[in-house]
């Protein structure tokens, strides 16, 4: 997401719309909704409120029923410009159900990451070997270390009599997309920008580089 993006909340009236993506003032739409009213203790409580913002800037409404955030679905994090096509589909469409279905975003995202691994380069059928192919090339261990903690924890073996845990939530997707921009970051954008500021050299700089290095 851009560093300026303000997370969407019922309470605010200031954030990033997730349909336009500027930062806008929102307002509240008039509207009506059944509500169940219920006693905790000494207190009267609502629940399945309807609560709807409109977005002053392109008119489309934002909703929450009670506290739980409920459309436009929001993608945790764009994805890097520089993704490949053939990731960045899973990738977005990961990023449209981890709410609903963290399980299966977590699916497509470790396929996203089996062909980001493809498409740079490396087409050994163990991910953990393309992985560390990458880190030979400058990759930073410590995001083969956390990959590591996101499978060796889902593999776990379980003992008997006990359920395994399903750490497949929408935290391990959120931390998947993350892991997979940063991979696209260093492997993708940054060589190419320090290959554009090469190219903007003059000639005679280039010349000079190309002989230091040809020795």
């Amino acid at each position: 997401m851009s560093k300026n993006h303000i997370e969407p909340k019922k309470e605010s009236w200031i954030y990033t719309c997730p349909h336009c993506k500027t930062v806008s003032q929102m307002e509240q739409e008039s509207h009506h909704f059944q509500s169940d009213f219920y006693s905790k203790g000494e207190t009267l409580l609502v629940r399945n409120k309807l609560t709807i913002h409109r977005c002053r800037c392109c008119g489309k409404k934002i909703i929450w029923i009670d506290n739980d955030y409920i459309y436009p679905d929001i993608i945790a994090e764009e994805a890097n410009a520089d993704m490949p096509e053939s990731v960045k589909q899973l990738y977005n469409e990961a990023g449209l159900i981890y709410n609903k279905s963290p399980r299966a975003a977590c699916a497509l995202l470790r396929l996203a990451i089996d062909r980001l691994c493809n498409e740079l380069g490396e087409t050994d059928r163990d991910i953990n070997k393309n992985i560390g192919a990458h880190v030979e090339k400058g990759l930073p261990k410590s995001i083969q270390q956390a990959l590591d903690v996101v499978r060796v924890v889902r593999n776990k073996a379980v003992h008997p009599g006990q359920i395994e845990y399903d750490v497949d939530d929408k935290g391990t997707a959120i931390m998947l997309m993350h892991l997979i921009n940063i991979i696209v970051d260093r492997m993708i954008s940054e060589p190419n920008e320090i290959d554009s500021l090469y190219q903007g050299l003059p000639e005679s700089v280039k010349k000079s580089i190309d002989k230091r290095d040809n020795g």
